[in-house]
């Protein structure tokens, strides 16, 4: 597999995450840095990196002492998940609109999810999106809604890699959502955004729990 980032650590990493939040997602397929370092050709140490750092993230959870596994989300799991998300995303959203602040970074990254789309790459769609909603909670300036959201990411990441890889749910009308939200936060209207968060967030979520069943 090609790898294409300026550090071999990071381009481990990037690949790894790919197929996790892709392919990996509800496979039983036991990671260990002697596997990694086989499947991308790099020595166990930087292998070691990759692993370590996507347990830190909550993409890859320790299974005892053999490696680690992709969390197993069950239909339970998604629908907790995507409630937890409604309420810190809702409130991160309300504060927004409170004061009409769009943040730029929030609208850079919707730009680089609709790009994604039009190219057909799924993992691409599922980042973008991922740093969309955690632009628009950091922008608040609450370090507390900030670990909150951070906690329920690494599960939303994978969730979106699966809509994405499935072709639950399209980037183009994603990206459209996003726009909707940022125009919500734009006009100063805190009932309206979240109004419209909990309809995206709800959206990708009843795409989801059919496929899972």
């Amino acid at each position: 597999m090609p790898l294409t980032t300026r550090s071999l650590s990071d381009a481990v990493q990037a690949a790894l995450r790919e197929w996790i939040v892709t392919e990996g997602a509800g496979s039983s397929e036991l990671v260990t840095e002697v596997g990694v370092a086989a499947r991308f050709g790099v020595a166990r140490p930087t292998a070691r990196v990759a692993v370590e750092r996507l347990l830190a993230e909550g993409l890859l959870v320790r299974d005892g002492r053999r490696g680690a596994r992709v969390p197993v989300l069950t239909a339970a799991d998604v629908e907790d998940l995507y409630a937890s998300r409604a309420l810190v995303e809702g409130e991160a959203h309300g504060r927004l609109a409170a004061t009409g602040s769009v943040p730029s970074e929030a609208v850079a990254a919707n730009e680089r999810l609709l790009l994604a789309a039009r190219a057909k790459d799924p993992a691409a769609v599922a980042a973008a999106d991922v740093e969309f909603h955690r632009r628009l909670v950091t922008a608040t300036g609450s370090r507390r809604l900030d670990r909150m959201h951070e906690l329920l990411m690494a599960e939303a990441h994978l969730c979106m890699g699966q809509v994405q890889h499935r072709s639950l749910l399209s980037g183009i009308v994603i990206a459209d959502e996003h726009a909707a939200i940022l125009a919500a936060i734009g006009a100063g209207d805190p009932e309206l955004v979240t109004e419209r968060t909990r309809a995206h967030l709800f959206s990708a979520r009843d795409k989801l729990l059919p496929a899972l069943e």
